[in-house]
């Protein structure tokens, strides 16, 4: 989740603590829609495949990283 850690940094600065955690979730949200649209498509061949651990474990990273980023855009609010 490191790769995101300067686009957030960056957001924050050009866009204020809020709109820059929300600005970089929305990012992290549309990047976790195209990798599972890929396994989606992947996934969807004829031949039997079991899904790759390393693929969940990384879409559960960005997930959690999300739902913090949120959280903390939403408690700087209230």
């Amino acid at each position: 989740m490191s790769g995101y850690s300067k686009l957030l940094e960056d957001e924050i600065f050009m866009k204020g603590e809020t709109k820059g955690r929300l600005g970089t979730a929305l990012t992290i949200l549309t990047d976790m829609l195209i990798e599972l649209n890929s396994l989606e498509l992947y996934y969807q061949k004829p031949t039997t495949k079991s899904v790759n651990p390393s693929e969940i474990v990384a879409l559960r990273t960005k997930i959690e990283e999300t739902k913090n980023i949120l959280h903390e855009a939403l408690r700087s609010q209230g």
